[in-house]
């Protein structure tokens, strides 16, 4: 199919009219614009366009979309990882925001970039995120002690990354064979004192039977990366995003902060959503099948009413290093979740396993020594007990074993 011309959006810049600064940069904290030399604010006008789902069916190809972001940007690629991320102009960036490498060369921007149709505007500020960071950082027994000391020239950067919303219609049918378990006496021989004796026992059976049905259910903003760049595991562990918070995209939001192109066009996503939603209803279907087992599940999904979204969510990424080691963490930047590599200390974690084998041994010596015991879980608690609370007085755990809770 030829592509249609793209829809016309004016670039637009926000000098400060107050001092004549550059640039006026958008300011989570008081939710519009702000000059960072001066301090003068301005209101971000209120769309008054909803957030519109765009039929998937019918908007497969990107024809009569807009493009670019609509204001001026300067386009910085990454030789390491592949990120393209858009900035201001006046931003001198040396480094990726998603590996923290020094290997960025400018390039001109590619203004047939599809423009997002939405986005969630930071609600963290980049202190209260680094402040969020700096307490995830210093969580846990098993941290360096130094640790936060050695980071903390950390530079982390808020950085609005591409996504795909997609919702759907399902309609699914699943057969299986269900099975009922019933029992049967059984006898055998056995040996006893030498003897050899007959006894029985019950023994478990399955009645298998074919078994059919139908599930339905409606899947809204099912969330897929448009990004390959960073560690995706790590993104979606400060999922989820309220996306129910979506406003119509504005360049204004965008000023003083990056954004990333996306890598990974709309098809190719919606693949990755069909697959969602298919796991989900296969899951849903397994828990539908009657019966105390079931095997041989086939679920055929029918999917209708699909639309998406091109949205941009916003996210803090950062690298720092710790004994010369790269470490790598992310913060949700509307809920502050942080996720996140840190090193371990590890003459802690073998303190902890000399501390572990210490139990082991106590345990198989209060066996041997109580032998009226048996091996019974009565006579086991009071040594678990006691070894608990030898690990729990070195490492901070609770007072009481998990399982004796």
């Amino acid at each position: 199919m030829s592509e249609q011309p793209a829809a016309s959006y004016r670039a637009e810049t926000f000098k400060c009219p107050q001092c004549g600064a550059p640039r006026l940069e958008y300011d989570p904290a008081g939710g519009g614009l702000k000059c960072p030399q001066c301090g003068y604010t301005r209101a971000i006008a209120a769309e008054q366009k909803a957030v519109n789902e765009r039929d998937l069916t019918a908007v497969l190809s990107d024809a009569g979309k807009a493009r670019g972001y609509g204001r001026e940007t300067k386009s910085v690629n990454c030789k390491n990882c592949g990120a393209t991320t858009q900035m201001d102009p006046s931003v001198v960036s040396t480094q990726c925001p998603f590996c923290g490498s020094t290997q960025v060369l400018e390039q001109k921007p590619d203004p047939n970039i599809v423009q997002p149709e939405s986005l969630i505007p930071f609600q963290l500020t980049s202190d209260r995120a680094y402040d969020n960071y700096r307490k995830w950082l210093g969580k846990g027994f098993f941290r360096p002690r130094g640790v936060l000391k050695q980071s903390g020239s950390t530079q982390i950067q808020g950085v609005y990354l591409p996504f795909w919303t997609f919702d759907a219609h399902a309609e699914s049918r699943w057969t299986a064979e269900s099975g009922d378990y019933y029992y049967e006496t059984e006898e055998y021989t056995t040996v006893e004192d030498g003897k050899t004796v007959r006894k029985t026992r019950q023994v478990q059976k399955v009645r298998w039977y074919p078994t059919s049905g139908h599930h339905s259910d409606d899947y809204d903003d099912v969330l897929v990366s448009g990004t390959t760049s960073g560690d995706q595991k790590m993104l979606q562990k400060i999922y989820p995003f309220d996306t129910s918070k979506l406003v119509p995209y504005q360049p204004q939001y965008l000023s003083g902060w990056a954004a990333e192109a996306y890598r990974i066009p709309l098809g190719d996503a919606w693949q990755q959503g069909q697959g969602i939603i298919g796991d989900d209803e296969r899951g849903k279907c397994d828990r539908q099948v009657p019966g105390d087992t079931h095997r041989s599940l086939d679920v055929r999904t029918q999917l209708s009413d699909t639309t998406f979204k091109h949205v941009l969510l916003p996210v803090f990424l950062a690298n720092y290093r710790y004994n010369s080691k790269p470490y790598q963490f992310m913060v949700n930047g509307q809920t502050g979740e942080v996720q996140g590599q840190a090193p371990v200390d590890w003459v802690k974690v073998a303190i902890v396993v000399v501390i572990a084998l210490a139990i082991l041994l106590a345990v198989a010596y209060f066996v041997l020594s109580h032998p009226s015991s048996g091996g019974s879980g009565q006579g086991l608690l009071p040594a678990i007990r006691f070894s608990w609370a030898t690990l729990s007085a070195h490492v901070g755990l609770a007072s009481t074993p998990p399982l004796l809770l």
